[in-house]
């Protein structure tokens, strides 16, 4: 039966290469689409446009099925964008299930636990969402630590005689990413005809901050109401700077917190690597044995709940 599984995987792991060889080819060094590349970079050129949103003209028939029936694949979509990352929902599904069946395959290969084969597979098949989700969290906070700058410059420039829609663009212009490429993407879609109200929620949902949500709130209260809207700006200015410093004052109170929770994770992996140089066979034991695998596995069930508690305790909202 192991024979079997092992050869089983094998051939998927191989085939997976394979169509992954195949796809790079197609996609790079492929005459069709080639041009298609070329059209597209003109566009691009022209128009200044996300790498999200003009992908999506690119789109094979297999992830126009799949995002009409998978909710995840709409969630590694948004999760993509999110981070700016240059691949595609399907690529990603790809490189998960292509890092799944090495994992699986190697483990076989090794006699390991099935139960501790799956946990393993699945923690390393999971690393490419955990570094996208990593990299959207660090652009959402790079994002709100320059909004209330951004809405100060947009209310300079409406008091300069300047409309909102140019002052939003003056934004792109000027401010660095994200904020200036997620502003100089509200003008170029507004450009494209899609109504200002649109254009700006779909900003929102790119981002998903609260402090952004604020101010799409107000602008699309004040679009509909009227009002004086430089005021309204430099009042979420106002406040939004201050729900900065405090969360700023509140990462330094956390910061014991943090170190205990970085070196009591880290812990266990550097005394096994320890160990391991210190006396092989010794700590050997642990995964060759049945015996030491399961107490891997509940050793390692129990890390992730201290994690996850720890990560609770920390995490204080503003």
């Amino acid at each position: 039966m192991t024979t079997f599984l092992i050869s089983f995987f094998a051939f998927v792991a191989v085939m997976l290469i394979m169509l992954l060889v195949y796809g790079v080819w197609a996609q790079f060094l492929g005459r069709r689409n080639k041009a298609k590349k070329k059209r597209m970079q003109s566009i691009h050129n022209a128009v200044h446009l996300g790498g999200q949103s003009l992908s999506s003209a690119q789109d094979s028939a297999f992830e126009a099925w799949l995002r009409s029936r998978s909710r995840t694949f709409e969630q590694f979509e948004k999760l993509l964008q999110r981070a700016q990352s240059p691949l595609t929902a399907g690529r990603l599904m790809g490189l998960m299930l292509l890092l799944f069946t090495v994992v699986v395959v190697l483990a076989l290969l090794f006699q390991t636990n099935l139960i501790l084969l799956l946990v393993l597979a699945v923690v390393i098949a999971s690393t490419p969402v955990l570094w996208l989700s990593r990299q959207s969290n660090q652009r959402r906070q790079a994002f709100g630590e320059k909004l209330p700058e951004a809405l100060d410059y947009i209310s300079r420039a409406m008091r300069a005689g300047h409309g909102l829609t140019s002052a939003i663009g003056m934004v792109g212009k000027e401010f660095p990413g994200p904020i200036g490429h997620e502003f100089k993407t509200v003008i170029d879609e507004i450009g494209f005809g899609i109504p200002f109200k649109d254009a700006i929620g779909q900003l929102a949902d790119r981002v998903q901050t609260s402090d952004l949500n604020f101010f799409v709130i107000s602008i699309m209260i004040q679009h509909e109401t009227g009002g004086n809207l430089t005021e309204l700006l430099d009042g979420l200015a106002s406040t939004l700077r201050e729900r900065v410093k405090l969360r700023g004052k509140i990462r330094t109170l956390s910061s014991e917190g943090r170190a205990s929770a970085w070196i009591l994770g880290s812990m266990p992996f550097v005394l096994i690597v320890l160990l391991a140089l210190i006396n092989p066979g010794y700590i050997s034991l642990l995964w060759t044995t049945p015996q030491g695998q399961k107490l891997l596995l509940i050793g390692g069930g129990l890390m992730a709940v201290g994690i996850l508690l720890l990560n609770r305790i920390i995490q204080i909202k503003v």
